[in-house]
């Protein structure tokens, strides 16, 4: 068919429609998408514009597709299915012994990086692009084959496999601790300076969470010093600035190596755990199945 342009509509609003219709839902689709629930409802209202028909009924919070909808869902999956499959084709064809991972600055910085050397020993022949982000990526759009993230596990639109659950405790250098004298009960962390990760998505893992937990009722608020980023809260602690929260298996190197110590108890669990994940229906190359394999055994 000569200038497809004229015939199809913008890919942005094929998209967003396929989304809402696996998911019969507005809300889900832009959560997967990484956009608003409104910029979803604008690109299926210009498809259904584009198109002359309506592909959804709203059925109060969720919507059904339509006769037509339903028909032009099949064809729409099967279309951006096989240019899928199709891309990721090309992409191994072309960086088959080429692995990107997405990991949270925590574990790529504390846990995953100083494993690295052990892989590339194994595998030298395997490039491996690591990127560190503490916000959700859309993996097919960012071309990610693995992620490592923190949570729950139950991320819309990636398949996750449990790693390794954690427990959270105080951590700090032994030049602080010599410095400001020992601490014999968690009370005594209100006379410390608490280096805190920030954020909204750090909020119910703070050191408000764990001093509460431990039983310290705060008769005065705590000296905070918080930062958006968990590299730069473990390189305060080792600069002897303050005393940090360490999650096991993510600070176990450190404290291995005697850079950090637990100076005090107890450790405690939010019921997180690190998981791997992977985009759904994927096929992984060679070089990332390797690399999943490797993780697994490196979280054993």
């Amino acid at each position: 068919m000569a200038n497809l342009r004229q015939h199809l509509p913008p890919l942005n609003s094929l998209v967003a429609f396929e989304a809402v219709a696996r998911h019969g839902s507005m809300t889900r689709a832009a959560e997967e998408l990484l956009v608003t629930r409104e910029a979803v409802s604008r690109q299926v209202h210009a498809l259904e514009e584009h198109l002359g028909t309506s592909l959804f009924v709203r059925v109060h919070r969720a919507v059904e597709l339509t006769a037509d909808g339903q028909a032009f869902q099949e064809v729409v999956a099967s279309g951006l299915g096989s240019i899928a499959k199709a891309t990721d084709s090309l992409r191994n064809t072309g960086a088959s012994s080429r692995v990107t991972v997405m990991a949270t600055i925590a574990i790529a910085s504390f846990w995953l990086t100083p494993r690295l050397p052990a892989f590339r020993e194994r595998h030298p022949d395997i490039e491996i692009r690591l990127r560190a982000s503490d916000l959700p990526l859309d993996m097919h759009r960012e071309g990610i084959d693995l992620g490592l993230r923190y949570g729950l596990g139950d991320w819309s639109g990636q398949d996750s496999t449990e790693l390794f659950a954690t427990e959270t405790f105080p951590v700090c250098s032994t030049t602080y601790l010599e410095d400001r004298g020992p601490l014999t009960a968690p009370d005594d962390l209100l006379n410390h300076t608490l280096l805190n990760l920030d954020g909204p998505a750090h909020s119910n893992e703070d050191w408000s969470w764990w001093l509460s937990g431990a039983g310290v009722t705060p008769v005065r608020s705590p000296s905070i010093l918080g930062f958006d980023s968990y590299a730069n809260v473990i390189q305060a602690a080792l600069d002897g600035q303050g005393i940090a929260l360490g999650f096991s298996r993510i600070v176990d190197v450190l404290l291995q190596r005697g850079q950090l110590i637990q100076p005090i108890g107890p450790a405690l669990r939010k019921g997180r755990a690190v998981h791997l994940v992977t985009p759904p229906g994927s096929e992984l190359s060679e070089a990332a199945v390797a690399f999943r394999n490797w993780l697994v055994e490196e979280a054993r």
